[in-house]
C-alpha cells in the first residue's frame, strides 16, 4: 500500500511539473509574437508563474516614468499582471477599466482636470494626433504590430499648445495659463493681472474694457486681439491731445490716469516763462487756460490780456500801453505801488502844496462811458481850473488865458508874484508903493465878492481928485 501511494504521488508531481511547461491560454494580440513555451521566461521566472521584471524592460516608455516618478505608474514597479494579465485569448484587450472610465480620477496621473476640461471624453485628449514624445511613437513602431497610439494614454504634452492652436502665433509666449483658464477661455482679459505686462494699468485705465486698446485684428484668422507691437510710452497713441500740441507731449506732467480732469499735478510754473506768484498762485489753470486758447499759450505779455482795463483807457496812450505794472502788483491791486517820486515823472509833476493834497481830491469819479465810474487819471488839459474855481471869474481869459502861474505859485495862493510891468498900466514912481487892494478893490455887482483886476479905469481922474493931483 504505501509503494502505491508512494507512485501515485510521484506520478502527480510528474503530472503538475509536465502541465507547467506549457502555456495556459492563448496570448493577447498584442504579445502573439512571444507565443510559444521558448519565450515564456521573456515575462516569466524561470518555472514559476508570476511575471517578472521583464514588463518594464521591455516597455521602457513606462520604464522612464516610473523611474523619474510621473505618471499613473510611479510607484508600480511590480504585480503588473495584477492589472494586464494575459493568455486569455487573442482579443483580450490589455488595457481595460473595470469600472466605468468617466469615474477615473485623472489627478493620480499628475494631471488633475479642471474647468471645461472634466466635461470632455477621453477621446478627445487622448488620440493619436496629440502625441507629441518621440519615445512612445519609436517604441510603438519597433514593438508591437498593431497600431497602439490610437489607444495609449501615454505620449500627450502638458502645455496647451498640445490640443489647442496658438491664435497668437507666438507673440506672446507659451504659457497660456498667464492669461486664460479652464473654466472660461475667453475670461483672459477680465482674469489677466495686467501688473504683468510693460505697461502697469493704474487709475482710470482698470476700468478701461481691454477692447478699446487692444483692438481686433482683423487680418487674422481667426480674429483676435493686437496684444504686441503697440505703442504705449506716450499718451498721445491713445488719446487725442486737446492742447494740438500747445504744451508738448508729456501729457503726465500736469495729468494722472486717476481723473484726466479733476487729479492734475501740482505744476512747477516756475519752469515756464512765466511763472505764477502772489494772487496769481491760487488761479485755477482754466482761469487762464481756457478752452478758446485751444492750441495756443494764454498771452501774458501785458495785463490787459487777461484782467479788464479798470481805468477804461485813460492810460492807453502811454508808452508802455498802460501796464498795470506800473502801479499795481501781483500781489495785490490794492494799495497802488504809485509814489510821489513816481508822479514826479510824470505828466503833472507835484510840487509844493500839491505833495499835501490827498489823490482822491484830485482822481476824482467820473463816467467815461454810459453807465461806468471809475477815478479819473488823465485829463487832456492839466490847467490850475481843472481842479480849483476860478475866483477871477474869467477876468484873465483875454490877455493871459486864465493862466494862474502869472501870479501864483502851487506854494500857497495868496503869495502872488505877478510882474506889474507886463500889465497895461505898468506902475512907476509912488504907484510902486501902493497897496493892490487900493486899486484892485472888491465889487459886489459880479456873483460873490470878486477883485476886480480886468477891466479897470487907469486915467488919473479915475482914482485921484483934484485936490490929490494939487498935492
Amino acid at each position: 500500500m504505501y509503494i502505491v501511494l508512494r507512485f501515485l504521488f510521484l506520478f502527480v508531481l510528474i503530472v503538475g511539473s509536465i502541465q507547467a511547461q506549457f502555456s495556459p491560454g492563448k496570448l493577447s494580440k498584442y504579445h502573439a509574437r512571444y507565443e510559444g513555451n521558448a519565450n515564456c521566461e521573456k515575462c516569466h521566472e524561470q518555472g514559476k508563474k508570476e511575471l517578472s521584471n521583464g514588463c518594464i524592460e521591455c516597455h521602457t516608455p513606462l520604464q522612464e516614468r516610473i523611474t523619474a516618478g510621473q505618471g499613473y505608474h510611479r510607484g508600480k514597479t511590480s504585480s503588473c499582471g495584477s492589472c494586464h494579465s494575459d493568455h486569455n485569448g487573442e482579443e483580450f484587450e490589455l488595457v481595460y477599466w473595470p469600472r466605468d472610465i468617466s469615474t477615473f480620477d485623472h489627478s493620480e496621473t499628475g494631471y488633475r482636470l479642471s474647468g471645461k476640461h472634466i466635461e470632455l471624453k477621453c477621446a478627445q485628449c487622448h488620440k493619436q494626433e496629440f502625441i507629441t514624445d518621440q519615445l512612445i511613437k519609436t517604441w510603438a513602431a519597433e514593438n508591437t504590430d498593431f497600431s497602439v497610439l490610437d489607444r495609449t494614454f501615454l505620449g500627450l504634452n502638458k502645455d496647451c499648445q498640445n490640443c489647442h492652436t496658438d491664435v497668437h502665433k507666438d507673440e506672446v509666449g507659451q504659457d497660456c495659463a498667464k492669461c486664460h483658464n479652464t473654466l472660461d477661455w475667453k475670461r483672459a482679459g477680465r482674469d489677466y493681472d495686467h501688473q504683468q505686462a510693460r505697461f502697469l494699468l493704474t487709475g482710470a485705465h482698470q476700468q478701461v474694457d481691454c477692447i478699446k486698446c487692444h483692438k481686433i485684428d482683423e487680418l487674422r484668422t481667426p480674429k483676435v486681439w493686437q496684444l504686441t507691437g503697440m505703442a504705449y510710452d506716450q499718451c498721445g497713441h491713445c488719446h487725442s491731445d486737446q492742447h494740438q500740441g500747445a504744451y508738448g507731449s508729456t501729457c503726465e506732467t500736469c495729468h494722472s490716469t486717476r481723473d484726466w480732469i479733476k487729479n492734475l499735478k501740482p505744476f512747477d510754473h516756475s519752469q515756464t516763462k512765466y511763472p505764477t506768484t502772489g494772487k496769481h498762485a491760487d488761479v485755477k489753470c482754466q482761469r487762464c487756460h481756457t478752452r478758446e486758447l485751444t492750441g495756443k499759450l494764454p498771452a501774458y505779455s501785458q495785463c490787459l490780456a487777461c484782467h479788464d482795463d479798470q481805468h477804461y483807457g485813460q492810460f492807453a496812450t502811454r508808452t508802455d500801453k498802460g501796464d498795470c505794472g506800473s502801479c499795481h502788483t501781483v500781489y495785490g491791486f490794492q494799495p497802488t505801488t504809485f509814489s510821489q517820486q513816481m508822479h514826479s515823472l510824470s505828466a503833472f509833476p507835484l510840487d509844493g502844496a500839491h505833495r499835501t493834497v490827498p489823490c482822491n481830491l484830485c482822481h476824482k469819479p467820473f463816467e467815461p462811458a454810459v453807465g461806468v465810474v471809475t477815478p479819473q487819471y488823465t485829463w487832456i488839459h492839466q490847467s490850475c481850473y481843472v481842479c480849483h474855481t476860478d475866483v477871477h471869474f474869467n477876468q484873465f481869459k483875454t490877455k493871459y488865458d486864465n493862466d494862474c502861474a502869472k501870479c501864483h505859485d502851487t506854494a500857497t495862493f495868496r503869495q502872488v508874484t505877478f510882474d506889474h510891468s507886463q500889465a497895461a498900466f505898468a506902475l512907476d514912481g509912488k504907484h510902486r508903493n501902493v497897496s493892490c487892494i487900493e486899486c484892485h478893490f472888491t465889487s459886489a455887482d459880479l456873483p460873490g465878492d470878486v477883485v476886480l483886476y480886468i477891466p479897470l479905469p487907469h486915467r488919473c481922474v479915475d482914482c485921484h481928485t483934484i485936490t490929490d493931483q494939487i498935492r
